[in-house]
């Protein structure tokens, strides 16, 4: 991703990347080793990549780092890792949603920060989104589609690609989930994966104007939403 003497890449650069191939990569990479990833971070100035691994102690909890022209060829889909934000250190921050598959955003308006996490995930042709969230689904879409979801009147994200265990994303969930994002009014937040944690200076979110610009333009173009799509959460 990045070559020596080459200009500084921007974090506008890396997730355009993330979105175009390294989603893939980063998923070839969990699907080579034998422990789980919950996260990675992609460190926007050198390339390194960070993976986490969803065990949080013990010899088996070591993170490993790489180069990103190590990761593997981008070959397959991006499965469910969507790109959440960017830390105080300057590095996007991408979880795995089919690893931490019970998360709760915590924010004034979550909504605007999981339709970043929606666009994300339907990239992957295998994924399906339903939502009992009328600010979220798409009505023209059977890939976003709007739905009762029993089980309390929170705002709830399901999603699947055909592999178990189904994700769940709730917005401002009533129980105490290990795994949650709190999403700041000023855009900051902080991730928490079990017993992981990290600053975010930057949530990835999509406002109202923006939203609905996308909905418009992607219903335009058919079911398959996000061929013509900007690259998600960059509003």
């Amino acid at each position: 991703m990045t070559e020596e003497g080459a200009a500084q890449v921007t974090v506008e650069e890396t997730l355009r990347w993330l979105h175009e191939e390294g989603l893939v990569r980063l998923a070839g990479l969990s699907g080579r080793m034998a422990d789980a990833f919950a996260a990675y971070t992609i460190d926007v100035g050198t390339g390194s990549v960070s993976a986490h691994p969803a065990v949080g102690v013990g010899l088996a909890s070591e993170v490993i780092t790489l180069t990103a022209d190590d990761l593997p060829n981008p070959v397959g889909s991006p499965k469910r890792l969507v790109a959440v934000g960017i830390t105080d250190s300057q590095a996007v921050l991408v979880v795995d949603l089919a690893v931490a598959n019970s998360v709760s955003i915590n924010a004034d308006r979550p909504v605007k920060t999981v339709r970043s996490w929606a666009l994300q995930l339907l990239l992957n042709s295998e994924v399906t989104i339903t939502t009992n969230s009328a600010d979220l689904a798409i009505d023209a879409s059977p890939r976003l589609r709007h739905s009762f979801i029993p089980g309390g009147g929170a705002a709830v994200v399901k999603v699947e690609d055909g592999r178990p265990p189904i994700s769940s994303v709730a917005l401002n969930a009533s129980d105490d989930r290990p795994d949650h994002l709190d999403a700041a009014l000023d855009g900051t937040g902080e991730m928490y994966l079990g017993a992981r944690y990290w600053r975010l200076r930057r949530v990835l979110s999509i406002e109202d104007d923006v939203w609905d610009a996308l909905v418009d333009r992607l219903v335009a173009t058919g079911p398959h939403l996000t061929e013509s799509a900007e690259s998600p959460g960059d509003s």
